[in-house]
């Protein structure tokens, strides 16, 4: 199945805050226009209304039938005037009033029978004699808005005014369009700054993903953001963080690729000189004694490698697996795995006492204490005593494993604890990485190795884990 395409958090944010702001200025568009329609209608009615009162009022002072062609022909000279005066547009006001004036009729009617109208050429409006309020009808192909109001005299006196619908459309156009048109150039402004903002605010992200492309196996330094942000600041602490893992792995990678290398080369060299010889023997004895420092150095080295995996591991361990852990058991039963190898050489393995609990990783603990009880074995002599005691106190858990071999020069004190050294090249197998892989636990576990100074003819090494 194709994967999809990645998108543009910044492309995506951007077109959305344009697209929600353009749908609030057009809603706000529409409930503006809904409110200005609204409020001219009210408007416009009132005035029909207040129109219709007064000239109802006042043609019912007309009481002859002269007054009221004097009032005519006065309106029609107003009028004529309005028309000639008015300019080419139809849209500028005169002294006698303003040609929009057209789009204004009022009637009055008797009995049904029109007696008079503002506009001759109209004719009788469409209406019913026995209706009253507002109103609309057609004519001459026009939408009107009209008024009916009724005089209650016994002449059935009643009047009509009527305003063309494309005049309050016209005014609700021109008002729409220009509230409208700031608010339409108003939106590719806002979609121009808020792109230019959103970029501007995005740009510790892309300096962000600058730095990192810059980083790679060779340059594993600390990521640095000129500008610091609340939501960047936790990312950029946590790929530190991971940078810095990723640094110490790569650094222990090539320090472990160079150990081995220089710590496997000599025993190679070794077996292969030891099979040349062999080759090369001229009788059963010599090739005997090639052949045995063969298996000698294969046992070295398979010693050397379990040794460098072991170290590998320890040192590539961040978090352990922890469970309680009986101590006085676990060295008891590593006391017992290594007892044959203590008789061979005459000596004597003693738990002398205590216990304890510990929270930890079994298997690494046992290769701690293994380590040390291996190495008080190996090198402490012929016919010695070694000793385990396990003991608490204020600061936490404490072991110790005392031998009475030898006692160790200074120098050996100060760099047993370093990778391949070796104090006794001379006895024993080991690659010198036993001590620095039982430090290395004591430190996962919260604790430390140390050997302390010898009292009472007695080596002893102090294996101590601090309470939590």
């Amino acid at each position: 199945m194709k994967s999809k395409l990645p998108f543009s958090i910044k492309r995506r944010l951007t077109l959305s805050v344009v697209l929600l702001s353009t749908l609030l200025i057009v809603i706000t568009l529409f409930f503006s226009f809904a409110s200005a329609r609204h409020e001219i209608k009210e408007v416009y009615d009132a005035r029909l209304g207040q129109s219709a009162k007064l000239l109802l009022l006042n043609y019912s002072l007309l009481s002859t039938q002269s007054d009221q062609t004097s009032y005519q022909q006065t309106f029609e000279r107003w009028m004529q005037d309005i028309h000639r005066l008015a300019p080419d547009d139809d849209d500028g006001p005169t002294q006698y009033g303003h040609p929009y004036e057209q789009n204004i009729v009022f009637q009055f009617y008797q009995q049904g029978e029109l007696l008079w109208s503002s506009d001759n050429k109209m004719g009788e409006v469409e209406h019913q004699v026995d209706s009253q309020g507002f109103g609309y009808f057609h004519n001459q192909q026009r939408l009107w808005r009209s008024f009916q109001l009724p005089l209650n005299d016994q002449r059935g006196t009643h009047i009509i005014v009527a305003e063309k619908q494309s005049i309050r459309d016209e005014i609700i156009d021109e008002i729409a369009l220009s509230t409208a048109l700031p608010q339409i150039i108003l939106i590719p402004c806002l979609a121009f700054m808020i792109t230019l903002l959103i970029g501007k605010n995005f740009q510790p992200i892309s300096e962000l993903r600058v730095a990192i492309a810059q980083r790679s196996a060779h340059r594993l330094d600390k990521i640095v953001v000129a500008n610091e942000t609340q939501e960047l600041s936790p990312l950029v602490d946590s790929l530190n963080n991971m940078l810095e893992q990723l640094s110490q792995a790569w650094q222990r990678e090539k320090r472990f690729t160079r150990m081995a290398a220089h710590e496997l080369k000599t025993p190679l060299t070794v077996l292969r000189l030891n099979a040349e010889n062999a080759l090369s023997s001229q009788n059963r004895q010599q090739l005997d004694n090639d052949l045995n420092n063969i298996l000698k150095g294969i046992d070295r080295t398979d010693r050397l490698i379990h040794q460098l995996l072991t170290l590998a591991k320890v040192e590539s361990t961040s978090h352990i697996e922890s469970k309680q852990i009986e101590l006085d058991i676990l060295i008891k039963r590593l006391m017992a795995m290594l007892a044959p190898f203590a008789l061979k050489q005459h000596q004597a393995l003693e738990f002398v006492g205590g216990s304890g609990t510990l929270m930890g990783d079994e298997m690494l603990l046992e290769v701690l204490f293994k380590n040390l009880l291996d190495n008080a074995i190996r090198y402490a002599g012929e016919g010695c005593e070694i000793k385990v005691t396990i003991d608490t106190d204020d600061q936490g858990l404490k072991v110790h494993v005392a031998d009475n071999g030898p006692n160790l020069s200074a120098e050996t004190r100060a760099k047993l604890f370093d990778n391949f050294y070796r104090a006794n090249t001379e006895q024993g197998d080991g690659a010198g990485l036993g001590m620095s892989i039982v430090r290395d636990i004591a430190l996962l576990h919260n604790g430390q190795v140390t050997l302390l100074p010898r009292t009472n003819e007695l080596n002893i090494f102090e294996v101590r884990f601090f309470a939590p």
